[in-house]
């Protein structure tokens, strides 16, 4: 409810910025957890920030090490953990990606049991953990993936940064079970699956902050790139998983649980029709050359079920069409001021 307090942790990042600031705009008090204290200016007087006086921060620079959440979760009802190590290439992919992911995770939840207040654990997956990453080389388009599906054993070892990357997102959601089942803790746990996450960025200065991640995949598509690799076509926009996240508090949405976050129905999208979406809301950036257009990306459908979802929080995540809309707006802002 509003006024309780919630602890967010990830707030630094593309989902966790945008779930503070909606957290903190319906009226609840924030706790925001960062690694540095000079992210704290950034972040609290960000334009989108309002009701700040309801924002407090707590350094924690090491969030696996003993005892590092000591203190940060009381008077808590509700903690929404967003923070996750990502698809970055390293030597081990065991020791940085997989094994950080899930002692974190483990970490928030031992240090949860002691809060007697609390009564929701948010955590932020994601619908990779559905499967395999070697079903997408396999021929399958017509199965239809649910919250109730999970990659319980995924493949070591592991051969890049992405395949670490989702077999941590399973493992997670494993160890997450796992726990209700043995610990029975006093809270319940709500675990939320998005697709490929896009939109626009808050925290972005210009198109080399904007550019990072799929959006860098992506975007230049309008600009002439050919790629060769499918992609997903299961978008959703960042603004309804942000939403969703601070949604996911209510006590109206049924708590241990899954939900899975994408737009465009069992359908999904195809990846090159951005470029009409391009025509149609930027014709003059379009006639202008500045978006040059004449790229393509290929689609691997994915055929995903958010029926669940839909019922528990009562609303639809936004078509592609809105989604790319606002992300492409953003890159032609960012293109124009540096022309200037």
């Amino acid at each position: 409810m509003a006024g309780d307090l919630i602890v967010i942790t990830g707030v630094s990042g593309y989902i966790g910025f945008k779930t503070m600031y909606m957290a903190l705009a319906q009226g609840y008090q924030v706790r925001a957890i960062v690694r540095k204290e000079e992210q704290i200016e950034k972040l609290k007087n960000h334009p989108k920030v309002t009701n700040a006086e309801n924002l407090s921060f707590v350094v924690v620079p090491d969030l696996v090490a003993k005892d590092a959440f000591a203190g940060v979760f009381d008077g808590a009802k509700a903690i929404v953990h967003l923070a996750s190590p990502l698809a970055k290439e390293t030597d081990d992919y065991e020791r940085d990606i997989v094994k950080p992911a899930r002692d974190l995770l483990m970490a928030v939840l031992e240090a949860a049991i002691h809060i007697t207040t609390l009564r929701r654990i948010v955590v932020t997956s994601s619908a990779v953990s559905l499967i395999p990453m070697e079903w997408l080389g396999t021929s399958d388009t017509e199965t239809v993936f649910t919250e109730k599906d999970i990659n319980s054993n995924p493949t070591r070892p592991f051969h890049s940064a992405m395949e670490a990357y989702w077999a941590s997102k399973a493992f997670a959601r494993l160890s997450t079970k796992k726990f209700i089942e043995e610990r029975k803790p006093h809270f319940d746990i709500v675990g939320l699956l998005p697709s490929v996450v896009l939109g626009p960025e808050n925290l972005a200065t210009g198109n080399s902050t904007l550019l990072v991640g799929t959006r860098a995949m992506l975007v230049p598509v309008l600009q002439g790139a050919k790629l060769d690799m499918p992609l997903v076509g299961t978008p959703v926009h960042v603004d309804d998983v942000a939403r969703a996240h601070v949604d996911a508090i209510k006590p109206s949405v049924p708590g241990n649980a899954d939900y899975v976050l994408s737009s465009d129905g069992e359908e999904g999208i195809e990846w090159d029709s951005m470029t009409d979406i391009a025509r149609k809301y930027f014709p003059d950036e379009v006639e202008s050359g500045l978006l040059k257009l004449g790229g393509s990306m290929p689609t691997r459908k994915w055929r995903l079920d958010v029926s669940t979802t839909e019922k528990a929080f009562g609303w639809k995540c936004v078509p592609f069409e809105k989604t790319m809309r606002d992300l492409i707006g953003q890159y032609v802002e960012f293109l124009k001021k540096e022309q200037n």
